[in-house]
């Protein structure tokens, strides 16, 4: 299954916060799809209106010394597809980083929209010096290939911060707020919520702009207190 550019452009409408929302309002519990402790280091750390929504090219680390682990055929930036986003799941505690300035370079070239790295991030400069989208758990100054290297390309990978299993193709929507993986089976269903619920929250939003309480506010156009 596949998304639609519809899909992926109305999702691009919503906050991960509500995309969140929309998800435990689904089912998706405890995590509603959210990947903890993973935070924008590029364009700028946690700053501005960068926002990305693609489908996950997901792609996992094994430890170096893991000589049994597959190997790709190929580099995983050449292999991503154009405007997916990277997912990569490394192994914990790493302390190399697993993405770094020439990883953005060619990514950047080849648009895929961003990266989402469950672990280290390197050459920050650079990453922001092109304005390329890096969300990551940490920074390094350690390079990849003295601690981990790719293994697999396009398997389910499950976050080291969270029970989220990421699938190619799942929708991931990542900005200022943090990280979220939306089921691609999902994706109508949260664009439906997210439509209604916004449009309820800017009622809130100007209700209590004009002075409104709280209570009053949600009874009105949430129905609870």
């Amino acid at each position: 299954m596949t998304v639609t550019a519809a899909a992926l452009n109305a999702l691009k409408r919503f906050s991960s916060c509500e995309v969140a929302d929309a998800l435990l309002k689904l089912g998706q519990r405890p995590w509603g799809g959210y990947i903890p402790d993973i935070e924008m280091w590029s364009p700028r750390y946690c700053d501005g209106e960068t926002r990305i929504v693609g489908p996950a090219f997901t792609v996992k680390m094994v430890e170096k010394e893991n000589t049994t682990a597959p190997t790709p055929p190929q580099h995983f930036v050449d292999a991503a597809i154009e405007g997916s986003i990277i997912v990569i799941s490394a192994p914990p505690d790493v302390k190399g980083a697993v993405w770094g300035g020439l990883m953005s370079a060619r990514a950047k070239a080849k648009n895929v929209h961003g990266v989402v790295i469950d672990g280290r991030v390197r050459d920050l400069r650079e990453h922001r010096s092109m304005e390329y989208p890096v969300f990551a758990k940490q920074h390094s100054t350690l390079a990849q290939n003295a601690f981990v290297r790719p293994s697999e390309l396009q398997v389910p990978v499950t976050m080291s911060t969270s029970p989220v299993t990421v699938c190619p193709g799942d929708v991931i929507v990542a900005d200022l707020d943090g990280v979220i993986c939306v089921p691609v089976s999902l994706v109508d269903q949260v664009i439906e919520s997210c439509e209604k619920y916004v449009a309820i929250d800017d009622k809130c939003m100007e209700a209590l702009q004009q002075g409104h309480s709280v209570k009053d506010t949600f009874a009105k156009f949430r129905g609870t207190s």
